[in-house]
C-alpha cells in the first residue's frame, strides 16, 4: 500500500495495529463491557483488516479478556440494558408514611390512578432510565426500582402479582 498521502496511525508504538485515518469506523455502536458489574469499558472501533478493537486501548476482546476475564462485546443498546436490570428491586412492601413523603418531597412522574390501584414514580432518576416506583393497591403501599417508562397498568399488574406470590408463602 502507498501510504505517502496517506496519514496511517498506530495503535500504540509498538503495535503492529494499524488504521488509515477518516477510514475506520465504529463497529455498529458496539462498545466493550464487564459483565460482572454491567459497567462501560469502551467504544469499540472496526480495522481496515476487519478486526473490532477498543478505541481506547486498540485490543480485541480475546486480547482484553486476559485482562478481564468477564469483558462482552455488545451493542450500545445491550449494555444499557444489561446495567440497567441490574438496578431493579422487586416490589416490597412499604408504609404509608413513606408513600406520602415520597409523593411529596419532589413533584411525582407520571401520577396514574385508576379502579385497579394508584401509581407514580419519582421525578428523580436512580440512574439512567430507573426510578422508584410507587403504587398503593388495596389499601397497602409498595416501592419499587424499575424503568421510568413503564405504563400504569403494567405496574399494578406486577405490585398485584408480587402480593399473591408474597401471600402464597
Amino acid at each position: 500500500m502507498n501510504t505517502h498521502n496517506l496519514n496511517v496511525n498506530t495503535a500504540t508504538p509498538e503495535s503492529p495495529k494499524t488504521w488509515v485515518k477518516g477510514t475506520s469506523q465504529t463497529a455498529e455502536s458496539l462498545v466493550f463491557v464487564r459483565v460482572e458489574t454491567g459497567k462501560l469499558f469502551g467504544e469499540a472501533i472496526a480495522l481496515n483488516d476487519g478486526s473490532i478493537v477498543s478505541v481506547s486501548t486498540f485490543e480485541t476482546l480475546e486480547e482484553l479478556q486476559v485482562q478481564y476475564w468477564d469483558m462482552a462485546l455488545m451493542t450500545e443498546d445491550e449494555a444499557d440494558a444489561m446495567y440497567c436490570t441490574r438496578l431493579f428491586r422487586p416490589w416490597a412492601e412499604i408504609s404509608e408514611a413513606r408513600w406520602h413523603d415520597q409523593l411529596t418531597v419532589l413533584p411525582p412522574l407520571d401520577w396514574r390512578s385508576s379502579p385497579a390501584g394508584e401509581t407514580f414514580k419519582s421525578s428523580e432518576m436512580y440512574s439512567g432510565r430507573v426510578t422508584h416506583i410507587f403504587a398503593h393497591i388495596r389499601g397497602r403501599y409498595f416501592e419499587c426500582w424499575d424503568y421510568a417508562w413503564k405504563a400504569h397498568a403494567d405496574l399494578v399488574l406486577s405490585a398485584v402479582l408480587a402480593m399473591e406470590a408474597e401471600s402464597a408463602h
